[in-house]
């Protein structure tokens, strides 16, 4: 079972699936508050009722309660069956407790990550470095969205816990300032420590840290005044002196005396003696520059974003590139972010140079990049230059001509919108400007990128000095947009209310600012930016309302004839409504003279606005219009306006007619390639020929085969875009039509219509399967066609899956390869390779990978088949990380990305976020690890993967294991065994031993006692040998020696390239002890260690996240040229 995530910082949410779950009344909201102050201990029900009711009860309190339990229980297990016991909110004696993990609730989370630093940090013999105590403290003040308890600021069983985590936090955000001083980020803990000095003068830790900084800064009176502001005000209100570190710190500061043991962080944790190589490389290049820490502004908003944009820029100015990442959603701030921080640097002496990508659709390529030229001096982003090589060489020339003379910072911004062209000449020069006094800023709304963008993004990773994201400003924040919109008198209730109902986006702020300036009444406060803007939009005349309803269903820019004759208009008249919608700051030009609404909240507003009616006859109306002048409009030609239209506009008389234009769009769509717009092209496709009445029985046949290929479509476009569940579902009803349709052609267009790249399982494990399967077979009966049985074999491969025979499988995809090779169709002959590497299980294995793998590859290549060219890249990756072999699996991952950013098929994108995940563990940073399991456990969740449990536990069991410690996850582990306890009983066992159940654990253990024969076999018996050596089983441990021992020298689980379960010689070193064998027992562990070793050099050498780009020197052994055709 999945569980619920609990947000308790910031407004109070439930997150089940990535998705906000909608929690009842206030009273409802505080039960679930109180349990999370709780800890997960048990709150009596008595107890519970008296802080609820602040002490004043209801005689039916106790009623209502349970009413409010049951219906807690149904947000937090939706999935629960009626009358099953409930697992999370459970009920013992008489009363109540959340069983979450600490991981699932963020107060938990928060405090169980500064228990785990605390212990780290006062451990002599595991002392972190700076860098490792910095990353895990902000691992941990990762875990606030807002305030503590934010949506009970007025409850009084709340306050003494909002007290003591608010302090925590304060002192979280001291510690890390501290490691950030050891790191060389005094800028940094400028940006940072400002607000909670100010806020807090009587903190004096934070008074030392930030004047130590100012001081490192240059800044010498301002670091005065930190210090004095905070003696004034202990004096003033306590009567008492600041103590003694503070005094000297002042002292030595006016003597110029500050020595460096003024670093030493309160005599708990000492800096070490001496450093490694990496970490003096890297705080050598983060050498404070003043002069960029003084320019960037101290705003209230975003002030951790800022801090990071200033130390980069100050690591840029000491000369090595630097690449800011920035993402939000829209009016998060990014724009205003950005081009404060060029105003700033440009003051501080730096050239400055800014582009952003085209917003219109037949833009030259690369166009964000000819206005940065255009900045820089070089040619005008006009003069014609088209070719991306072209422009990033003259892009990189006049970066190496200006910084003779100063620092570069370059911002370029909509990257979510960019072409292939923009996004190739940013990797290129990211490459090219290493070394040089550059600072990229780059930004992109969020939350899910363009395969493109996501790619090069996981491209850059190790270059990528921060990633920031923008998810709104904090309260301080809110305050000044308001002001800055006219708000200059604001108390502090209505400063909360503003700030909730925006959850801090600063383009809601804004907006409900100005309309509370209007009105001059904070009661009329809307309940969302939707309804700010649809006050707005209702104040204007009905005739400017029906102008925008237009431009709204036309849903992008529109010249200003198309407008006129949409709207009914003469020109004159519309250039009238226009012109009072731009006064309003409803609508603008683009850069091609095109009018548009100023945003899409606008665009929605007014869609959303209009009438169904009203829009379904305006949408007809444009499909006329294009239909009848298609030629001579603007973006007329375009297939997907016609079927935007079209799809939106058909009634059941003209369903037939929209069919045509949106069946064009989705085949021309699938040509360029499968991808999230594709799919709800097919799928308007097929809610047309639902409205058409083309499921009916009586339907004429022609009209139910094209509803059957629609189908057919819809399944590969879901496939392609990793969509597994939704791809299944849609393939059974193809089957069921094509059952209905009769006769053997529908029937193996439905089961051969999934041909995407199989990354990982398509096949729900839990469901039977056994219609699937029997179809294939019946069909593999009576077809002798050598190309469609080679697919049927192929979709029978996946189909048996876990529960089919092995080696019938891989009989079948072996044959299904030789089929494919008389038919001379390299598409159909990887597809077959996929299924042998499918199939391929036992300790030789990854060596059968790497054949089939190097075919795929050279046929993908030569073919241009970009998604299966990075297949097989993947395939060798995984075979290399079974190996060790990290140099090797980086340069294939680097292979696999940039072939997968030109290919179509997104779950290879998605399952490389687990491999980088798992190079974490192997470094040792743990914390990193988390981070980017968290990341693939989102897109799991988002992408609706078959099999979703099992991703989504990968994680918790790889972190458990370096730890040594799977209790965490053992509920997740259960809910698994669960459901096929055969499968899982081994890792099953070693989580109940860690929970501290022995005896359950050895009764599994005893009950299962053999491993499986399949894909997981090794995993498993990795996990079953941990429960022998644990349980004292002499005899099994022996068997597993013996059988693992032909593994020694290779990485347990690492195959999978996802999971990291350590070196299968240290397991090997368990077992030989178990059998007393010491010398055995001490060569393997001598061997493990070396291979430990090795690894942290080879992923240190590789950078953050390997450098995937990057051609090794034809030296090295194994380098390969990444060549994607």
């Amino acid at each position: 079972m999945t569980q619920p995530q609990v947000q308790v910082f910031g407004p109070l949410q439930v997150l089940s699936g990535g998705r906000a779950a909608r929690i009842g009344a206030w009273r409802q909201r505080a039960i679930l508050g109180r349990l999370v102050l709780a800890g997960g201990k048990t709150l009596g029900a008595d107890r519970l009722i008296e802080d609820v009711w602040e002490g004043d009860p209801p005689p039916r309190a106790p009623s209502v309660l349970q009413v409010q339990i049951h219906n807690l229980r149904r947000v937090l297990e939706p999935a629960r069956r009626p009358r099953s016991p409930a697992r999370i909110l459970v009920s013992e004696g008489s009363g109540y407790a959340l069983r979450l993990d600490s991981g699932n609730v963020d107060a938990w989370r928060f405090e169980a990550l500064l228990r785990e630093y605390e212990e780290r940090a006062h451990d002599p013999g595991a002392r972190p470095t700076p860098l490792e105590r910095y990353r895990m403290l902000d691992a941990a003040l990762d875990c606030w969205h807002g305030e503590a308890f934010e949506s009970f600021a007025d409850a009084s069983w709340a306050a003494a816990e909002v007290s003591r985590l608010t302090d925590l936090r304060a002192t979280a955000i001291e510690l890390r300032a501290q490691a950030a001083l050891e790191l060389d980020r005094p800028g940094e803990v400028v940006a940072v420590l400002r607000p909670q000095a100010e806020e807090s003068p009587g903190r004096e830790e934070s008074a030392r840290l930030l004047a130590l900084a100012q001081y490192r800064l240059g800044r010498q009176v301002e670091a005065l005044a930190t210090l004095r502001r905070t003696r004034d005000y202990l004096r003033a209100e306590y009567g008492i002196d600041p103590g003694p570190r503070l005094a000297e710190l002042e002292s030595a500061i006016l003597n110029q005396a500050v020595s460096t043991e003024e670093l030493i962080e309160r005599g708990e944790l000492p800096v070490a003696g001496s450093k490694s190589g990496a970490e003096r490389a890297e705080n050598e290049s983060m050498a404070p520059n003043s002069d960029v820490a003084q320019a960037l502004s101290e705003s209230m908003c975003y002030p951790r974003q800022r801090g990071a944009i200033r130390a980069a820029a100050t690591e840029a100015g000491a000369g090595d590139l630097r690449l800011i990442w920035m993402v939000g959603e829209v009016g998060a701030g990014k724009t205003s972010v950005a081009r404060a921080a060029l105003g700033e640097l440009a003051a501080a002496g730096w050239v400055v140079a800014y582009g952003r990508a085209a917003m219109v659709d037949g833009a030259p390529p690369a166009w964000a990049w000819t206005e940065v030229l255009g900045d820089l001096g070089g040619v005008s982003g006009h003069a014609g230059i088209e070719d991306p090589f072209t422009i990033v060489r003259e892009v990189t020339g006049r970066c190496r001509d200006l910084i003779r003379r100063s620092p570069v910072a370059i911002v370029v911004e909509d990257m979510h919108r960019a072409d292939p062209a923009t996004l190739q000449v940013l990797r290129q020069l990211v490459t090219w400007l290493q070394h040089a006094p550059v600072l990229i800023i780059v930004t992109a709304r969020g939350p899910e990128p363009a395969p493109a963008l996501h790619a090069t993004e996981a491209a850059l990773a190790d270059r990528m000095t921060a990633r920031l994201e923008l998810t709104g400003v904090d309260m301080a924040g809110t305050l000044e947009i308001a002001r800055d919109a006219g708000l200059l008198t604001l108390d502090g209730n209505t400063l909360r209310m503003l700030h909730d109902r925006t959850r801090g986006n600063p383009l809601f702020v804004r907006e409900l600012s100005k309309l509370m300036v209007a009105q001059g009444d904070a009661t009329s406060l809307p309940e969302s930016v939707r309804a700010v803007l649809g006050e707005r939009i209702a104040r204007l005349p009905r005739e400017v309302r029906t102008v925008l309803q237009h431009m709204a269903v036309w849903g992008r820019a529109v010249d200003g004839d198309t407008l006129a004759v949409l709207a009914g208009m003469a020109e004159d008249e519309l250039i009238d409504r226009v012109d009072i919608a731009i006064d309003a700051g409803l609508v603008r030009f683009d850069d091609r003279g095109r009018i548009e609404l100023g945003h899409t909240l606008i665009r929605d507003t007014v869609y959303d606005a209009t009438s169904l009616l009203r829009r379904t006859r305006m949408h007809w109306e444009a499909v006329e219009l294009i239909e009848q002048r298609g030629a001579d409009l603007e973006s007329g030609g375009d297939p997907g306006l016609l079927a935007y239209h079209a799809a939106r506009g058909a009634s059941r008389a003209t369903a037939e007619r929209a069919l045509a234009h949106v069946t064009a769009a989705a085949r021309e769509g699938g040509r360029l390639g499968p991808c999230a717009d594709v799919v709800e092209l097919w799928r308007s496709v097929v809610l047309l020929h639902e409205f058409a009445g083309h499921t009916r029985p009586s339907a004429d046949r022609g009209d139910r085969r094209d509803l059957l290929e629609a189908l057919c479509e819809l399944t590969r476009a879901l496939a392609y875009d990793g969509q597994a569940v939704a791809a299944r579902a849609v393939r059974e009803r193809a089957l069921d039509l094509a059952e209905h349709l009769g006769g053997d052609g529908p029937v193996l267009r439905a089961l051969t219509c999934w041909d995407a790249p199989a990354i990982r399982g398509i096949r729900d494990w839990a469901g039977a399967g056994a219609r699937m399967r029997a179809a294939l077979d019946s069909a593999l009966t009576r077809v002798t066609s050598d190309p469609m049985r080679a697919r049927l074999l192929i979709a029978a491969v996946y189909e048996s899956e876990l529960d089919g025979d092995a080696v019938r499988m891989y009989e079948r995809a072996c044959c299904a390869v030789d089929l494919a090779h008389t038919t001379g169709d390299a598409e159909l002959l990887c597809a077959a390779l996929n299924a042998v590497a499918y199939t391929v299980t036992g300790p030789a294995g990854l060596d059968g990978w790497r054949q089939t793998a190097a075919e795929m590859v050279r046929v993908a290549r030569g073919a241009g088949l970009a998604d299966y060219e990075a297949l097989g890249h993947y395939l060798h990756l995984r075979a290399a990380c079974r190996d060790g072999d990290l140099r090797a699996a980086g340069r294939h991952a680097a292979a696999a990305l940039e072939c997968a950013a030109n290919g179509r098929s997104r779950p290879l994108l998605d399952v490389l976020l687990s491999f980088a995940a798992a190079l974490e563990v192997v470094r040792g940073d743990l914390a990193a690890a988390e981070a980017g399991y968290r990341l693939f456990d989102a897109r799991m969740r988002h992408a609706g993967v078959a099999n979703e449990d099992v991703a989504l536990v990968i994680g918790a069991v790889t972190v458990g294991w370096a730890r040594g410690d799977l209790s965490g996850a053992v509920e997740a582990i259960g809910a698994l065994y669960d459901s096929n306890p055969e499968l899982w009983a081994q890792l099953y066992t070693v989580a109940l031993l860690h929970h501290g159940e022995a005896e359950r654990a050895r009764a599994i253990f005893e009950r299962y006692t053999e491993v499986r024969r399949d894909f997981f076999w090794q995993t498993m018996a990795v996990f079953r040998a941990r429960a022998a050596i644990a349980l004292g089983a002499v005899r099994v441990g022996g068997e597993l020696l013996a059988e693992l021992r032909p593994f020694s020298g290779m990485l347990a689980g690492f195959g999978s390239g996802a999971v990291y379960l350590g070196p299968m010689d240290a397991l090997l070193a368990d077992l030989a002890e178990l059998c007393d064998d010491p010398a055995a027992a001490r060569s393997y562990r001598f061997a493990a260690d070396a291979l430990v070793r090795r690894l942290r050099g080879d992923v240190d050498s590789l950078g953050v996240l390997l450098d995937f780009r990057e051609d090794l020197t034809a030296g090295e052994a194994g380098a390969v040229k990444i060549d994607c055709g």
